[in-house]
């Protein structure tokens, strides 16, 4: 109960302190805005997890990382203050998150860009303008954090800069190809496997990118959270990537055995969050060994 009460108590000292200052009630007034779009937040990433997506660890990690970065700097932010014009605008950027939250509470997504220009609001209004210059890592990393899909908005500007079905045309090439290897006769006409026995179409959901997006944030993370260099970093999610649309080809195959020989049970077993969550056990395992290799080579070669 005591770590209870010393919580409650540094609650009740925050309020009064922001109480009694006109910067303070305007960043309260931000904070509310926030503690309204949490349970918003929390749920986008739990209907996730249950469909198989791995944001919620994901969007976990960005905020531990954030929440650490922030702990470290707090000293040089208590020593920031900001001017008189960007505190203005802080308080009108936040002033307008108040206003215009009400009206956007029919998606996640006008929810989520609200609680980022309210976040600014509170930086341009309690640290000024040289808090964005100095400290573009956090900046990065609260990006990441708002928004509880953020594959979803990677998943619009793939299709605005590629033709339609790119991806999904390549991986169901690539698993006819790799199923003729097996010695199975299979053609390939646009996203669709064609077998002797049936067929089977690959979506957007089997086309690997949802899981590739993942593997490049998890080197994101992993490569902030053991503070490496950004060539280390660009390295350890570019094998993430690759290893998530290599993996992709075998679950094509093993779908593709499923849909025409194995009947729709087993289908959709591979096909939903438990077989999916199977195969990024899997790839997580392999691509964890994958990226410590990289980290490790590349320290040799420092030290030598």
């Amino acid at each position: 109960m005591k770590w209870q009460q010393q919580i409650g108590w540094q609650v009740r000292q925050f309020l009064s302190a922001n109480l009694q200052s006109r910067h303070g009630r305007f960043v309260l007034c931000g904070l509310l805005i926030g503690l309204c779009y949490f349970p918003v937040w929390l749920g986008g990433l739990t209907v996730g997890a249950l469909q198989g997506s791995a944001g919620l660890p994901l969007i976990a990690a960005v905020v531990f990382l954030g929440a650490q970065e922030l702990w470290k700097r707090r000293r040089e932010l208590s020593q920031m203050t900001a001017s008189s014009e960007d505190q203005f605008l802080g308080h009108l950027l936040i002033i307008s998150g108040a206003i215009l939250f009400p009206f956007c509470r029919f998606d996640i997504w006008p929810q989520a860009l609200i609680w980022l220009l309210i976040l600014a609001g509170i930086a341009f209004s309690s640290w000024g303008l040289s808090f964005f210059q100095r400290y573009p890592l956090l900046i990065l990393l609260v990006l990441i954090s708002v928004y509880p899909k953020p594959g979803l908005m990677a998943r619009i500007l793939w299709k605005t800069f590629t033709p339609p079905n790119f991806l999904e045309n390549f991986m169901a090439w690539s698993g006819t190809h790799a199923l003729r290897m097996i010695g199975q006769s299979a053609e390939v006409t646009g996203n669709i496997v064609e077998m002797p026995g049936g067929s089977v179409e690959v979506a957007w959901g089997c086309n690997g990118f949802n899981m590739a997006f993942t593997m490049a944030a998890a080197g994101l993370i992993l490569g902030l959270f053991l503070q490496q260099s950004w060539p280390k970093i660009l390295g350890m999610m570019t094998i993430g990537i690759v290893l998530a649309m290599a993996f992709n080809v075998p679950r094509i195959m093993l779908l593709a055995f499923a849909s025409v020989y194995w009947g729709e049970a087993s289908f959709e077993f591979w096909h939903g969050p438990i077989g999916g969550q199977l195969f990024t056990g899997v790839l997580f395992t392999v691509y964890y060994y994958a990226a410590m290799g990289l980290i490790e080579k590349t320290s040799k070669k420092v030290l030598s």
